[in-house]
């Protein structure tokens, strides 16, 4: 379990940004939604009439095929909501991150902000987790630094990708959680058999979540009418555009140089020595979400959300392409109150996780008159076995 450690938000930024919704959250009263936080900050900015005392902040976060570019109003050194505007551009940097992924941080602006939110991004600093996280994705060195000149900043590059959607012959798919293996079997279109499988997503041992996956698919597909022809999955974490479990949150206790040699390629490993070396595609559970959704009411431009033990989500465009981004979304900015609980996947608090799934079910289950069993608890020792650090 994570251990928070993110600086308490200083008086003068809470002045900016703290605001609970016009209907408070009946079991979290002191709820402070990053969207509405960042709403008030940009309403106190644009009434700033005083001169020199704004300036504009701007940011591009690299990634393989693709760039990220926002920008954010910031209050100058010298007026009181400058510990606001370090706080928000540290957090809409974080937002990024985990929304569409990133290695390379380039910023432009007021230098007092550029070097504060460098600090934070640095090693050691304020974002460490995403300083360490980042790389293991892409397996290339993090950096951040500060342009000279606006037009040094890459440009916003996107790269959509094609994900098939036919279902002919007959096909596995699996669905890989932090509670079960979820297999279904399809002929022509058709549903023949589903199962879900459970496993214990903190084993350590790479062999004994190859063996299980396997044996849970193998038992699906012998429901087919014939050999298995294409494969389908999804799973929780960054997925590669070639299926490789990059930083699949399933198997967070793997150690890092074992991690990288059997489960970055286990998909592609099962695919091809358990079934013949059949096509394969497999991509981030909530990105499934958003292409059901698409084919269900048969339009794109569809944004989709998986709730299970963790978040997730996707977007489909309008052409039924995926945006490609990692959509990690759990590990998203959600409440900025000072009494937002810890993320035990992360150091920070208020993440989108401990609000969006079970965790927010279990940690105010008994708020709402709902009592449950100790091991179902959020802080109990069974639910934090895993670690992501």
């Amino acid at each position: 379990m994570c251990e928070v450690t993110d600086p308490m938000m200083s008086d003068a930024a809470m002045k900016y940004l703290l605001v609970r919704p016009g209907v408070p959250a009946p079991l979290d009263p002191n709820f402070c939604p990053f969207i509405l936080s960042k709403r008030q900050y940009l309403k106190r900015i644009a009434d700033c009439l005083e001169f020199g005392k704004v300036a504009d902040f701007h940011f591009a976060i690299e990634r393989p095929d693709g760039c990220g570019r926002d920008s954010l109003p910031v209050f100058t050194k010298s007026h009181e909501g400058f510990d606001a505007s370090v706080f928000l551009a540290g957090e809409a940097i974080r937002y990024m991150l985990w929304q569409r992924g990133g290695y390379k941080v380039t910023l432009f602006g007021p230098k007092e902000v550029c070097d504060a939110v460098t600090a934070a991004y640095s090693a050691g600093g304020k974002y460490d987790f995403e300083v360490r996280t980042m790389p293991k994705i892409y397996g290339t060195k993090w950096s951040v630094s500060t342009a000279a000149k606006l037009e040094s900043l890459p440009a916003n590059k996107e790269a959509p990708i094609q994900c098939g959607k036919v279902a002919s012959g007959n096909r596995i798919a699996f669905d890989l959680g932090k509670s079960d293996v979820k297999t279904v079997a399809v002929a022509n279109g058709e549903v023949l058999d589903s199962a879900e499988t459970e496993w214990d997503v903190t084993n350590p041992d790479p062999q004994y979540h190859y063996d299980l996956i396997v044996k849970a698919m193998k038992a699906t597909a012998a429901k087919l009418p014939g050999p298995v022809e294409a494969i389908g999955g999804s799973a929780t974490g960054a997925v590669s555009a070639n299926s490789e479990a990059t930083w699949c949150d399933c198997f967070p206790n793997v150690p890092p140089d074992v991690y990288k040699e059997k489960v970055v390629p286990i998909f592609n490993v099962i695919a091809k020595k358990e079934f013949g070396d059949v096509p394969i595609k497999v991509i981030n559970d909530g990105e499934v979400t958003a292409v059901a959704g698409g084919q269900m009411i048969g339009e794109g431009c569809l944004f989709g959300i998986s709730l299970g033990s963790s978040e997730g989500s996707g977007y489909v465009y309008e052409d039924g392409s995926l945006t490609g981004w990692i959509n990690e979304n759990a590990y998203n900015p959600f409440d900025l109150s000072p009494d937002a609980p810890g993320n035990p996947w992360s150091p920070h608090r208020g993440d989108a996780a401990m609000y969006l799934g079970q965790r927010a079910a279990t940690r105010l289950a008994a708020k709402g008159g709902v009592e449950l069993p100790p091991e179902m608890m959020p802080d109990h020792p069974n639910m934090n076995a895993a670690s992501h650090v």
